[in-house]
């Protein structure tokens, strides 16, 4: 179980409303803590390429790539990402933000395991459990992003997350198209997303968490929109606007262990209404635990 949360603006993006938003991000990064400390990282993507930064605290690791940078942390949000003004400015003058809390279910609590990760040409974040190949301590986010890397179209990429087993939420960046942000969502780990008043988007794990930070800052967020389990959304921020660029619906399936452990990890912090929301809105399948059997779609309990 991990937090995600993040913003994508459209080119002309108010200057006021940036350090507004700048804030905001790092109120989610608190909020999100409560699915994640072992780690944490923000990635901003900038519109010129950035110089290479020295980094003297050892628990924290700062990359840039192009137009990106990645700072990723040991331990709570809290502890290390928002003691620098760079980490504000980044925020204030980024065009995306993709940010992340980890709680570790598979690979070593290390550096290198810190999310948003680098995996080829995409920049990501993951939030929950998937059934992969991995070893030497590496995570099943890396192993799923390497996936995706590899696809070259819409339809290949909804194959991938088809293919998933196990629970997956993603927030995702191409470095060749940085005008694009995909989002998506599997198997019961949420996801849900509000606009803002100059037509930023924002997503996070948590719908309350946008309604607590509508609370708190003039963005004047619309009601958050639970994504729909298997839902893949490419968004563009290429114009005066944040529009949809694609939208594709796959088959999302979960193994028996997810639906188990639903209330206690992939729900974590929800209040009761958005809970009943989840389990009137399912609609991925169960592996069966019995190869012979096939498949059956998740039900609300009786």
């Amino acid at each position: 179980m991990c937090g995600l949360f993040g913003t994508i603006r459209p080119r002309h993006y108010p200057q006021n409303l940036r350090t507004i938003a700048a804030d905001a991000l790092l109120d989610l990064g608190y909020l999100a803590e409560d699915r994640g400390v072992d780690s944490a990282g923000i990635a901003t993507l900038h519109s010129r390429a950035l110089a290479p930064l020295q980094c003297i605290d050892h628990a924290v690791r700062e990359n840039t790539v192009g137009g990106w940078r990645i700072r990723t942390a040991l331990g709570a949000f809290s502890t290390h990402l928002p003691d620098s003004r760079q980490v504000r400015s980044n925020l204030a003058s980024a065009r995306i933000a993709l940010c992340h809390t980890r709680w570790a279910t598979q690979g070593a609590t290390t550096l290198d395991n810190a999310s948003p990760l680098n995996a080829g040409d995409i920049i990501g974040t993951h939030n929950g459990d998937v059934t992969a190949p991995t070893r030497n301590g590496t995570t099943d986010s890396a192993w799923l992003f390497n996936q995706l890397n590899k696809t070259a179209t819409i339809k290949a990429t909804a194959s991938v997350l088809t293919g998933l087993r196990g629970r997956a939420a993603l927030a995702w960046v191409r470095r060749s198209r940085p005008d694009l942000v995909f989002l998506a969502r599997t198997a019961l780990s949420p996801l849900a997303t509000a606009t803002d008043r100059a037509g930023g988007l924002w997503w996070a794990s948590n719908p309350e968490w946008l309604r607590e930070l509508d609370d708190w800052h003039d963005l004047e967020l619309t009601n958050p929109l639970p994504m729909i389990e298997g839902t893949l959304l490419v968004l563009c921020s290429d114009r005066d606007e944040v529009t949809l660029s694609a939208y594709r619906r796959f088959t999302a399936t979960s193994r028996p262990r997810d639906e188990r452990l639903a209330h206690s990890a992939a729900w974590r912090g929800f209040t009761i209404t958005d809970r009943r929301y989840e389990l009137d809105h399912r609609n991925h399948h169960v592996e069966s635990a019995y190869p012979h059997r096939a498949a059956t779609r998740s039900q609300r309990p009786g």
